[in-house]
């Protein structure tokens, strides 16, 4: 972990905390998966409040300014009315992912999308999954949330395909990929 990854898991978890009212004591990603998994586990718990807990959690992080932005300059999405998404909007998202995302997910690095046009990214070893070992963690409150973030406050369509039989196995790499999709 680098001081950019530290910092902005430590923003990410205040915020977890601000949305869920519990903290854990426990330092790093193990800490924010037994906030999730607190939060998972609470009765009556759904997963639709899940996903609401990250989406708040990530509009968060992306603070109030970043969303418009992204919005006009990505998705081309100026005056209420879509013109793009952008051509560039893809193959950047996935360029600049890996930099500020990496506290969650570990090591990725951009790729070819499933059509063969950049904008694909692959995550190795995700450590929220491997970690977490929980599919339910897993899409509830990163696969899901993150798809309904960036197709609702970023106008981006996004795909996050994890591989849950390679990642719970004992194998000792997992790949994820995450597909920016055109509109």
């Amino acid at each position: 972990e680098n001081a950019l990854d530290k910092v902005l898991l430590a923003i990410f978890r205040g915020l977890v905390a601000r949305e869920t009212g519990f903290s854990s004591s426990k330092e790093g990603i193990l800490g924010l998966l037994e906030e999730g998994r607190e939060y998972m586990l609470r009765p009556g718990q759904t997963a639709e409040a899940q996903n609401k807990m990250v989406y708040n959690t990530l509009a968060g992080l992306m603070t109030p300014v970043m969303p418009p932005f992204y919005k006009i300059f990505m998705s081309g999405i100026i005056g209420g009315k879509q013109y793009g998404p952008w051509p560039w909007a893809p193959w950047l998202t996935s360029f600049v992912t890996p930099t500020f995302f990496g506290f969650l997910v570990g090591p990725s690095r951009p790729n070819r999308r499933r059509d063969g046009s950049l904008g694909g990214l692959v995550v190795e070893k995700c450590k929220f999954l491997q970690e977490s070992g929980c599919k339910g963690l897993c899409v509830n409150q990163c696969k899901l949330p993150a798809q309904q973030f960036f197709e609702q406050e970023l106008g981006l369509a996004l795909t996050v395909s994890p591989n849950f039989e390679y990642a719970l196995s004992s194998q000792s790499r997992f790949v994820s990929f995450l597909v920016l999709a055109r509109h």
